[in-house]
């Protein structure tokens, strides 16, 4: 399940995210945010926040069948989690093209202080 919350901060996609995620959640909740976000700044900043009850995406989603791939983004930053969360993030975060983080949830106020210093940062031509 994947759903949007109250943004952490103006300006930043605000999601939280809990047990196992599908092509459906991304395709009817992310793009649109995504979509509607881009067209009024220009700039995506992404804040997802999980539980410990999070298993990942459907194996449908990433076996080729229904398979996803994120719209371009400025910066993410992921919160919580179960401890392959963080080990994920750490292990493919240099493989994408944008910046990307992850903290502990016992950090938050950090996270959010990371992704709002990220709206600030000037656009990549």
């Amino acid at each position: 399940m994947l759903c949007q919350i109250a943004d952490i901060t103006k300006g930043v996609i605000s999601l939280f995210a809990s047990g196992r995620l599908s092509t459906q959640d991304y395709c009817e909740k992310i793009v649109p945010i995504i979509e509607e976000y881009s067209a009024e700044s220009g700039k995506i900043c992404l804040y997802i926040e999980a539980d410990v009850l999070l298993e990942g995406w459907e194996s449908d989603s990433i076996s080729g069948v229904g398979e996803i791939q994120l719209p371009r983004f400025d910066a993410l930053v992921l919160v919580g989690g179960p401890d392959w969360f963080g080990n994920a993030v750490r292990l493919l975060g240099p493989f994408m093209q944008s910046e990307v983080a992850w903290f502990a949830l016992d950090d938050k106020p950090q996270a959010i202080e990371w992704i709002t210093a990220k709206l600030s940062c000037p656009l990549p031509v």
